[in-house]
């Protein structure tokens, strides 16, 4: 009996002793990494934490106040390196601009201008000017503008016209000798009359004043409305055309163009006369046309050139046709009225008679300008 009792105690102590063992068992998520020690181990040092929640024990973990049931996560995956930027394109050459002692330094080029270089920069020697590509061709910088100072002349009005740097026409600064630029001057250009790009040589106000001379004036160049005598300047003696017009009167131009037929004598001797040569010639002379802005810029004759039959050109009178035998309908700028035949188109006075007439109007008060290009 007593061995019975103790049987039964002794049951009852190993039942009691295998349910606290069960009860000390941590019970591993399924989910538990494969990294974790506590899948591998069911230690106190590595199982020990309350649901995470402090984690004090925690593998790695100090506090473990953000961990989550203990355990560590994984260190995200390194990004992939970016694209290389594309290689800059080679720069045309010739177009690039040099530094020199802080300063841009352009260079010349004979580079077409095209959309590849579109808003490049290049130096033009002959111009003295920056350009700048557009696209489609070279423009001038306003910045660089030519004739507009003395230190940065042109060498005539015409070569101010070609380059883009005209303003109308005014005033511009012209050195036709080039080199230093001391002897610059002012001179007075006409930048609307078939293009533009004439430049004054000198102007007739009196019926008596013989407007051409044998010195030079470097200020006939720039008066308009005054009696100033003077020539061609004798740099400039690769000239094409010479234009007599009224200052103010917009329907009369005579032209006189120096390459229309061939170089007779009578042509070099007008031509000296211009060129201030003391010459006294008179000749029949080839190579004149009418021009009048105001007509449409009608031209007379319509195609190539006419003749001035018996044209007096003397260094001491000035310009005339014969007043005997002339049509007065082309140049009469002599210092001596025409008392002869008389067959000019208007006349505001008969004291301009022979003396102020241009395609044979004649104004007694209005200023005659020759000009050149």
């Amino acid at each position: 009996m007593f061995r019975l009792l103790f049987a039964l105690i002794l049951a009852v102590i190993l039942r009691s002793l295998a349910n606290a063992q069960n009860k000390s068992t941590v019970r591993v998520p399924n989910n538990t990494t494969t990294g974790n020690q506590c899948e591998k181990s069911f230690s106190k040092e590595c199982c020990n934490g309350r649901d995470g929640r402090d984690g004090r024990d925690g593998q790695n973990g100090k506090d473990g106040r953000d961990g989550r049931d203990g355990i560590k996560g994984k260190k995200g995956e390194q990004g992939k390196s970016g694209i290389n930027g594309a290689k800059g394109q080679k720069g045309e050459p010739g177009l690039s601009a040099k530094s020199t002692n802080g300063t841009m330094q352009f260079t010349e080029t004979t580079d077409t201008c095209t959309l590849r270089t579109a808003g490049t920069v290049r130096y033009n020697t002959s111009q003295k000017a920056l350009e700048l590509c557009d696209g489609n061709a070279w423009l001038p910088l306003v910045t660089a503008r030519i004739g507009h100072k003395a230190s940065n002349p042109s060498r005539h009005c015409l070569d101010i016209s070609n380059s883009g740097h005209s303003h109308g026409n005014g005033l511009y600064w012209i050195d036709p000798n080039g080199g230093s630029t001391d002897d610059s001057f002012q001179a007075f250009c006409d930048m609307e009359t078939e293009g533009g790009g004439w430049t004054l040589v000198a102007t007739k106000v009196s019926p008596s004043f013989v407007f051409i001379k044998t010195t030079f004036s470097t200020v006939a160049a720039k008066t308009k409305n005054a009696n100033a005598a003077s020539h061609i300047h004798p740099d400039m003696g690769d000239w094409g055309e010479v234009m007599f017009r009224f200052a103010d009167v917009n329907a009369i131009r005579v032209i006189y163009n120096r390459k229309a037929g061939a170089p007779q004598n009578s042509k070099k001797e007008f031509e000296k006369f211009l060129m201030g040569n003391s010459v006294r010639l008179q000749g029949n002379v080839y190579g004149f046309y009418k021009y009048s802005p105001a007509d449409q810029n009608k031209r007379n004759p319509t195609s190539g050139f006419a003749t001035i039959s018996s044209l007096h050109f003397f260094i001491k009178h000035g310009i005339s046709e014969d007043h005997h035998r002339g049509t007065d309908k082309w140049l009469d700028m002599w210092n001596g009225t025409d008392v002869y035949s008389n067959n000019y188109t208007f006349s505001n006075e008969n004291k301009a008679l022979g003396r102020k007439c241009i395609a044979g109007y004649c104004y007694l008060n209005k200023p005659i300008w020759v000009m050149v290009r």
